[in-house]
């Protein structure tokens, strides 16, 4: 294959067109700036976040760490624990998983004042580095925390599925902002409901009004969403019975009659309804009319389904067989477990130790991710993970309903102070989840495989203007993101020129040098694959024309780095 050369005057050009289109963005910003002080919604001082210094010298990356791996033989998908900042994190899912996740459920901090909520203000990195807490009466303080959670939402709305949806907690302390935030960024039209969960089985008696519950805001990333029945309580069925051994299976009673009130009355459906057996008429009663027409309801009584009271009242039977098979879910949640259940289940997993404050309990977020996953083998995705619960629940889940749907877990390893110092990720969140896949303390061993990343970076210039160098680091370096973004994990070659990955069902074989000495080598090689295969191959262009396996069928081409580059810059504006 001939090799490509690059001038300097090459890359030049190529960091010349980045800055014209980033300034056509920045002049676009400003001609919206006056249209957008007319707007009705939520105006905050958006204030710059010292993550913006990462990007603005490097370039993000996902590096597996081998080591931490939990491996099983089931053959299913592996789930993924992220280490590092979500931002960084979001980035690069925003490549691997563009358009693919299902659910999205997020806890992020609700800036009550006390809950830790730390931000690190670009302005002032110098002199707070590690970010600087957020007090209560903190004039920025809602500015602070509507500027974090946007440009994250943003980027987990590009990750959704067109069919997904996103479930976020939160308290009265946001909540009206968040509403509005989630309006701008999802639409108005794609609100589902807020759901309000009881936390607490009785309010503080501390004060004269205690508030024992908390908020979940429901958006689809479109109106495409499909949402599953809650499956029917033991209550519920209990309704249904058969006392007269009807072949059609168990009934419950239902109100043959409507509410005519307020202009409702149909006068064509009052008429008198005869009993077969003593042959009296009984009429809807007052104010009220029937259901059904006399057609409907004689085809009804020809069938035996409607039956009278002692009294003489008609009713109808209705077959559990016909009905909906699982039951709308209502907007208060009093079933979903309490705090102090959570609190429980973190103890008996962590040798009664209280380690990690404040999270939910296992009964509410596999409730949502039930509701949320119409498909088994949906993605899910936690990017304010904490102590690993989204992951519990997900696993506990598939247990149940013989599922195989895969969580993405997101978190730093931020030292937290809870009677003893832990790291997050390293010391709560990583081993929740291998000690429940190892069956400690809670139940048997749930056979399931994890994949262990953390965020680094890669190159000596920002995204808008990487060089040569860059990219070819980047290219050196992405093997881990296009594991994640095939799902074929276990490598089974790699030297200075290529790596080979597979799973259970193809190959992805990346050639990650720009030289290409040894490329009819790795043609030979990808040949000789027994299984589908994912090809990535360097190129400085986006697309690249490749003929060497035109012939194959089971031979997919993609090109990198100028892809994953290219998702960057639209995420930070710059095309």
């Amino acid at each position: 294959m001939k090799k490509i050369t690059r001038t300097p005057e090459d890359n030049k050009k190529a960091q010349l067109e980045n800055e014209i289109s980033r300034l056509k963005k920045k002049i676009e910003k400003y001609e919206a700036i006056e249209l957008k002080q007319n707007r009705f919604g939520l105006v905050w001082l958006d204030v710059p976040e010292a993550f913006e210094d990462d990007v603005e010298n490097k370039l993000p990356i996902l590096e597996e760490v081998p080591k931490l791996a939990i491996n099983s033989k089931d053959g299913k998908p592996a789930h993924l624990l992220i280490e590092g900042d979500n931002y960084h994190a979001l980035t690069c899912l925003n490549y691997t998983h563009k358009g693919k996740v299902d659910v999205i459920y997020i806890d992020p901090p609700y800036n009550t004042g006390s809950d830790g909520f730390k931000y690190k203000d670009k302005r002032i990195l110098k002199e707070y580095p590690d970010g600087t807490l957020v007090p209560k009466e903190s004039p920025l303080r809602h500015s602070y925390w509507l500027s974090f959670m946007k440009k994250r939402l943003e980027l987990a709305k590009d990750i959704l599925k067109q069919t997904g949806v996103i479930f976020i907690s939160i308290d009265d302390n946001e909540v009206a902002q968040l509403r509005l935030l989630c309006d701008e960024i999802f639409g108005t039209e794609n609100f589902i409901e807020t759901i309000i969960w009881k936390k607490r089985a009785t309010p503080p008696n501390d004060r004269e009004i205690g508030r024992n519950h908390e908020y979940i805001l429901c958006y689809g990333k479109t109106q495409n969403v499909n949402l599953n029945l809650l499956p029917r309580t033991e209550e519920g069925l209990a309704r249904y019975k058969n006392p007269d051994n009807d072949p059609n299976g168990v009934w419950a009673s239902s109100d043959l009659s409507a509410n005519g009130k307020g202009g409702r009355l149909v006068q064509s459906l009052v008429f008198p309804i005869k009993n077969p057996l003593n042959k009296k008429e009984y009429w809807p009663p007052k104010d009220k009319c029937w259901l059904y027409n006399k057609e409907k309801i004689n085809k009804f009584l020809s069938e035996g389904r409607i039956v009278f009271r002692k009294s003489g009242a008609p009713f109808l039977k209705r077959y559990l067989k016909e009905v909906r098979q699982g039951q709308t879910a209502p907007t208060i949640w009093v079933d979903a477990g309490f705090s102090q259940d959570s609190a429980q289940e973190i103890k008996d997993l962590f040798n009664g130790e209280n380690i990690f404050e404040n999270p939910k309990p296992i009964k509410l977020i596999s409730r949502l991710c039930f509701l949320g996953t119409q498909k088994k083998d949906a993605i899910i995705l936690d990017f304010f993970a904490g102590s690993g619960t989204t992951g519990q629940a997900v696993m506990e889940l598939n247990e149940e309903d013989e599922g195989n749907r895969r969580f993405i877990l997101i978190t730093n390893n931020d030292e937290i102070t809870n009677g003893q110092k832990h790291k997050i990720m390293s010391d709560i969140c990583y081993p929740r989840i291998k000690k429940v896949i190892k069956g400690y303390s809670l139940k048997k061993g749930l056979d399931n495989s994890v994949r262990y990343f953390k965020t680094a970076f890669v190159g000596k210039n920002n995204i808008l203007k990487a060089d040569d160098a860059d990219k070819i680091e980047l290219a050196h370096n992405a093997g881990g993101m296009l594991a994640i973004a095939e799902n074929a994990f276990d490598q089974v070659e790699q030297n200075d020129y290529w790596q080979i990955f597979e799973n259970n069902k193809q190959y992805t074989a990346v050639y990650f040098r720009e030289e290409f000495g040894k490329f009819d080598d790795f043609v030979e090689k990808v040949r000789k694959l027994k299984k589908p295969a994912v090809v990535y191959i360097f190129s400085w262009e986006k697309e690249f024309e490749f003929n060497e396996f035109e012939d194959d069928k089971n031979i997919k081409i993609k090109t990198i780095p100028q892809p994953i580059l290219e998702i960057y810059k639209q995420i930070y504006n710059l095309v």
